[in-house]
């Protein structure tokens, strides 16, 4: 095959190969939304266990620092710790003023005092309404009353029921439901007459929930009354703040919901770019097998007849330890990857807020450097069966390939030693591995006579 022809046949496989990568590209963007949600989950394990590690040596360090300032606490800091790796929470310590409570608790109880009387006021004035038998009225303000009274009895009825569409056994089974209010609410301010007995049903679901809410005034009002004193005294002195009466107080958060252990976007595009990159690499996957399949056809089509078997062989287990490299790299590489990093970062105690592009970047990078580098047996193997090198060459020189492998895994790994070291030690038994494929492949599969083939040009 000439100079020229050769490059035809590479220009042929390239288009291919391409073509089969934008045909992957585009079943990518179908599901480019699952692929960014599952290349997060590694970074956000990562970031959940390095945050718990953090939150259990500070929450230790805290509760030690209380009990030696003479502070009571009611768990110890082993115990404390021990609960935020069995639970996976994250605790956090607040400082609280108990003065401050007392006030705030006053006030919201007044309010909510105030707005209980509201929905009070305005269920009596419907159930009077309805007990009259009088029309509607015109009054624009009376019918946001009557309007208000038809909304407290839809949203306290459930709780009385216990049932949103039916009475617990016990209750009559006159009661309304939840449909009913909202059709009689509806007859009622069109202006629609009201059935008797319809009428007589919301009569007394009314007189029911305004029974109840009368009590919960009256306890509020006893709550309020004791609380009205107690913040009346914390507020005798207005100017003054000391931190001895402040309260220590952990706040404990499930992991998972903590903003922290997800990955940021700081920009309006980068969400559309990481959708792209993700929708390309999951298209450069299913899509490998027809690249690779391009790669050795253009290698076959400048062999001899006999040496293209290697490529038939090769090209199945080619694949393979491609997608073997690639599963390694994403299901046991970067987690301790990402747990070097982090502590790294703990140890300089820099705050960890990682983007989603970068991690994106590192994702790309670290499984496809693994599934080339996972070729490295084949291509001793095929290098061997065509003469170009011997096995006994591999083995005079295996010093010199371990320093080009840990060369060739600090190219294709991000700049940290732990990814380094996770790819060059594989590739370090790959080579031996593939000195002994080497030994013991079977040569009977492949033996061709030593002169050139007439037809072994394509």
């Amino acid at each position: 095959m000439t100079f020229g022809e050769h490059l035809e046949e590479l220009r042929q496989c390239l288009f291919r190969a391409l073509c089969g990568l934008a045909v992957g590209v585009v079943i990518g963007l179908i599901f480019g939304n699952w692929v960014v949600m599952l290349i997060q989950q590694p970074l956000e394990k990562a970031l959940t266990e390095h945050y718990i590690r953090l939150s259990q040596r500070q929450v230790a360090q805290q509760i030690k620092a209380l009990r030696a300032a003479g502070v009571e606490t009611p768990f110890t800091e082993d115990a404390a710790s021990q609960f935020v790796v069995s639970k996976q929470v994250l605790a956090e310590e607040y400082l609280i003023s108990p003065r401050e409570l007392m006030v705030q608790f006053a006030s919201a109880l007044q309010a909510m005092r105030k707005r209980w009387e509201d929905d009070q006021n305005a269920l009596l004035t419907l159930r009077k309404h309805l007990q009259s038998g009088e029309s509607l009225p015109q009054d624009a303000k009376l019918l946001t009353r009557l309007s208000h009274g038809f909304e407290v009895l839809a949203s306290r009825w459930p709780a009385m029921l216990g049932d949103s569409e039916a009475a617990p056994s016990g209750k009559s089974t006159t009661l309304l439901s939840l449909k009913e209010i909202a059709t009689l609410k509806g007859k009622f301010l069109s202006g629609e007459s009201i059935t008797e007995e319809a009428r007589k049903k919301l009569i007394d679901a009314l007189g029911l929930v305004s029974g109840q809410i009368e009590k919960g005034i009256a306890a509020l009002s006893r709550e309020h009354g004791e609380l009205a004193g107690l913040a009346g005294a914390a507020l005798l002195e207005p100017g003054r703040v000391d931190d001895s009466e402040f309260m220590h107080v952990f706040l404990w958060r499930p992991a998972k919901e903590d903003p922290r252990v997800r990955a940021r976007s700081l920009s309006a595009h980068e969400a559309f770019a990481i959708y792209m990159k993700a929708s390309f690499l999951f298209g450069a996957i299913i899509s490998s097998p027809w690249v690779f399949y391009q790669i050795w056809s253009f290698v076959a089509a400048g062999l001899y007849r006999h040496e293209r078997r290697f490529v038939y062989i090769f090209l199945p287990f080619s694949l393979g330890l491609f997608l073997a490299g690639a599963a390694l790299a994403f299901l046991y590489v970067f987690e301790p990857v990402l747990t070097f990093l982090f502590q790294f970062n703990d140890w300089l105690g820099i705050q960890l807020e990682p983007r989603i592009s970068e991690w994106l970047s590192f994702v790309l990078i670290l499984p496809l450097g693994f599934g080339i580098g996972f070729q490295l047996p084949l291509v001793m193997l095929f290098l061997e069966r065509i003469g170009i090198f011997t096995l006994q060459d591999y083995w005079s020189q295996w010093r010199i390939a371990v320093v080009v492998i840990f060369i060739i895994a600090a190219i294709l790994t991000p700049p940290d030693p732990s990814s380094q070291l996770l790819m060059a030690i594989p590739l370090c038994l790959l080579y031996f591995g593939g000195m002994a494929l080497c030994k013991f492949f079977p040569r009977n599969i492949t033996a061709a006579p030593r002169g050139r083939s007439q037809a072994g040009v394509a």
